[in-house]
């Protein structure tokens, strides 16, 4: 529950940053939020899981995008277990970054990085690795 209430925490500051960009309802919502959780549990009561809460589904709200992290995560984690082991693969991962650019010059940029990148994955030493 420590994880839980750092978030709950940071939602309430998140409740006065947005309140003048929200209606009333949305506030409504983001104010409730988590407010109400319920929980299964297995007949040791060591592991539970959440079933029920009452979350706004604010993707700001500290609570909810937390929420969604570890959901995408998990599924994303299950896809690539799958593929290693159905298909025999690895993964590698590659984070490539550059300089902003400006909104004038956007479109060439991306279709120059579009060209670099596909440049790259046709080297021979690209083919081996994929």
């Amino acid at each position: 529950m420590d994880k839980y209430t750092e978030k709950k925490l940071r939602n309430q500051v998140f409740q006065k940053f947005i309140e003048r960009h929200v209606g009333e309802n949305q506030m409504t919502l983001v104010r409730e939020c988590n407010t109400f959780l319920s929980f299964v549990t297995d007949k040791s009561l060591e592991k539970n899981k959440l079933y029920k809460a009452n979350s706004c589904k604010n993707r700001f709200c500290p609570v909810c995008s937390w929420r969604k992290a570890r959901k995408d995560a998990l599924g994303l984690s299950l896809m690539m277990q799958h593929v290693q082991k159905e298909h025999k693969k690895e993964f590698i991962f590659l984070t490539l970054t550059t300089p902003n650019v400006s909104k004038n010059g956007l479109e060439d940029e991306i279709k120059h990085y579009n060209q670099s990148f596909r440049r790259l994955s046709n080297r021979t030493k690209f083919k081996k690795v994929v």
